[in-house]
């Protein structure tokens, strides 16, 4: 029988060797624990190099083309972050960057800097516990998917004002961003993890929390050691029997992105100059303008993603932290499944910065038609990350706590 520690509710869950095609999941939190899948390392490495030849074209072909009134302008996919660092938007520029192309690019090479060795069964690269964290730790800060849903946004909000075609880098990084996330799909981190560097968890009862019993689970690898080990004896990564001033930090950055969350909404993200009439646009106005033009499933994503989703994740962990905080042990599985939903859709927020990030590469027609960003744009990306931090220093394990302390008490 295998042992596994709930990342969720810290139960310690044991269950039978899987087959293809099986998942395992906590019997208390409904958390999905583990999945084998088919010949799982052999499909993700090959995915990743296609991945990796497709990012390399899309880089290098021209990625969108915008034409007016005679005037026509090519964008690069690296201009969409170029274009906001010459207009004054360096912070944002970086942020651009490092989530379609940077991160993405070191996960996928990480991946196979870990994976084919192991395929080829040759000597593990050196540093292969540091390449094998990033995979997982870099995880949540890819957004390819995130950007192709903002350039398909972008392109239906300028289709009816000039002709747009897509570039070879367009499909490249379509292809890009479909092979990425097959490849990471195909990983389980429990069975990758066994895989590369074999270790047997520190022996536990099951149906008991593993702080319990004196242990702490890696929130990396999944092994389960005691919790007298400050860093995990498989990946090198810090342990905690819980993740320290938890409340404290979830707290101060629910403040701060509430703070940013006023500029974020009533500054403009945009200005547009057309034939020297200067337009400012919010998110909130872009929403009303692009419905009154009939678009409306691109207004329909962008109101969700811009406002409805912030609002939700904000009031969400505030609501969490608080109950939390007064050691309630009432329906801690639903509010299990409250941070779980609000760790998922946090970062899909970002479509609005992506799509001023396009906005601005690709309309930059001298007088005739120029957009550059507003301040808004940068305030929302701090509303997004910083709420993106916030998810990751709560610690869901503190809902389960009173009810442990309950049935220790009984």
């Amino acid at each position: 029988m295998n042992q596994l520690t709930c990342p969720d509710c810290d139960l310690i869950v044991e269950f039978a060797p899987l087959r293809a095609k099986q998942r395992a999941f906590c019997p208390r939190c409904g958390h999905l624990l583990t999945h084998r899948s088919f010949r799982a390392l052999e499909r993700s490495t090959a995915f990743a190099l296609a991945g990796l030849l497709f990012l390399v074209l899309a880089n290098i072909y021209p990625f969108l083309s915008f034409s007016v009134s005679g005037q026509e302008q090519v964008m690069t996919l690296l201009q969409s972050s170029q274009e906001l660092y010459r207009n004054g938007s360096k912070v944002l520029a970086f942020f651009v960057l490092a989530f379609i192309i940077v991160i993405p690019a070191l996960i996928i090479f990480s991946l196979l800097l870990v994976l084919i060795p192991i395929i080829l069964k040759r000597r593990p690269v050196i540093g292969q516990q540091l390449w094998a964290r990033f995979i997982f730790t870099l995880g949540p800060w890819s957004m390819v998917e995130v950007f192709i849903l903002g350039v398909l946004a972008s392109l239906t909000k300028i289709a009816s004002m000039a002709t747009i075609v897509l570039g070879l880098s367009f499909w490249a990084y379509v292809a890009f961003t479909l092979c990425f996330l097959i490849s990471l799909s195909a990983l389980d981190r429990y069975q990758f993890w066994r895989t590369i560097l074999p270790q047997q968890s520190t022996p536990a009862i099951a149906g008991k929390s593993a702080a319990s019993q004196g242990l702490s689970n890696c929130h990396i690898c999944t092994l389960t050691s005691t919790n007298t080990q400050h860093h995990c004896p498989r990946c090198g990564a810090i342990l905690h029997t819980r993740i320290p001033n938890s409340l404290q930090r979830t707290v101060s950055l629910l403040i701060t992105a509430m703070v940013l969350y006023l500029p974020a909404n009533f500054l403009p993200i945009t200005h547009t100059d057309q034939f020297g009439n200067v337009l400012d646009s919010t998110i909130m106005g872009g929403v009303i303008l692009m419905w009154e033009h009939g678009s409306y499933p691109v207004a329909l994503i962008i109101f969700i993603a811009s406002i409805m989703i912030p609002t939700a994740k904000l009031c969400a962990l505030t609501w969490l932290s608080w109950s939390v905080s007064r050691q309630n042990s009432q329906n801690s599985k639903q509010r299990t499944s409250v941070y779980r939903i609000t760790e998922f859709v946090g970062r899909w927020s970002m479509v609005d910065v992506f799509v001023v990030a396009i906005l601005v590469a690709l309309i930059q027609l001298g007088g005739i038609l120029t957009i550059r960003p507003g301040p808004a744009a940068l305030a929302f990306s701090g509303v997004v990350i910083i709420t993106m931090l916030a998810a990751e220093a709560f610690d869901p394990r503190l809902i389960w706590d009173k009810l442990e302390e309950n049935k220790r008490d009984q």
